[in-house]
């Protein structure tokens, strides 16, 4: 059966993985098929999910791998504790929330569409023992309810943000949400900034990781920045 057109079961495609993933005693030849297998694999598979949500009008978010430097400043600005639950909203492989509960000891939970995807970061939870604080979800984040999580990690289109962000308002105030590569909407300003690296451009180039506090206001460059503050009107003014 095609591996787009739904003949591989959720079973079998974790199956698959597994048995790519565990590459002991197998020759440089198998592993650069296997490799080159499980290439066409996910393409095909994520390819036809977003065929899928095109089709039904919904915003398409194609999977990138978040680079090591870039994840380490979004921890840097998110500071999570064991206390925090992270939200990871389009988790892929897990890249994010794994070095969350490796190097921060927090709960996180990441969300996303592709079992595939999802079966990889179980997996290398699992290999990192790490599975009592990382839980992976498939789910579709612009229909996830966000109120339980304290900090958000990201890497999503504009479209998506710009779909999520009236969401995010509803935040309990101190919430923390960074974005990687992609800045929230206009209405939204940065409470801090920092360079980071994104080799997914030719040549590779520098992006910036963007840090936003729900209800906090801050400073940036000499001129006041802020996480969303929503203004409450006037008395007497009319306004």
């Amino acid at each position: 059966a095609s591996l787009v057109d739904g003949g591989v079961g959720a079973k079998e495609h974790g199956d698959r993985h597994n048995l790519i993933a565990d590459r002991e005693g197998v020759s440089i030849e198998q592993q650069t098929a296997l490799s080159k297998i499980q290439a066409r694999f996910r393409a095909e598979r994520e390819r036809s999910t977003h065929i899928k949500r095109a089709r039904e009008g919904k915003p398409v978010c194609p999977f990138l791998r978040t680079p090591v430097r870039a994840v380490e400043a979004m921890l840097r600005l998110a500071a999570p504790a064991e206390a925090d639950l992270v939200y990871d909203l389009g988790c892929g492989d897990g890249a994010i929330s794994l070095e969350v509960a490796r190097t921060c000891g927090a709960r996180c939970i990441g969300f996303d569409i592709d079992e595939v995807h999802l079966a990889s970061a179980r997996t290398t939870a699992e290999a990192h023992d790490l599975s009592s604080l990382l839980e992976y979800r498939n789910d579709d984040v612009l229909e996830l309810e966000f109120a339980p999580a304290t900090v958000l990690v990201i890497f999503l289109v504009p479209n998506m943000l710009a779909v999520l962000a009236p969401k995010f308002r509803q935040l309990r105030a101190g919430t923390r949400i960074i974005s990687y590569h992609f800045p929230l909407p206009d209405d939204w300003v940065p409470i801090a900034t920092e360079e980071t690296d994104h080799p997914h451009t030719a040549p590779p180039a520098t992006t910036s990781v963007y840090s936003y506090i729900v209800g906090e206001l801050g400073a940036s460059e000499g001129e006041e920045a802020r996480g969303f503050v929503e203004e409450e009107e006037e008395e007497g003014t009319g306004k």
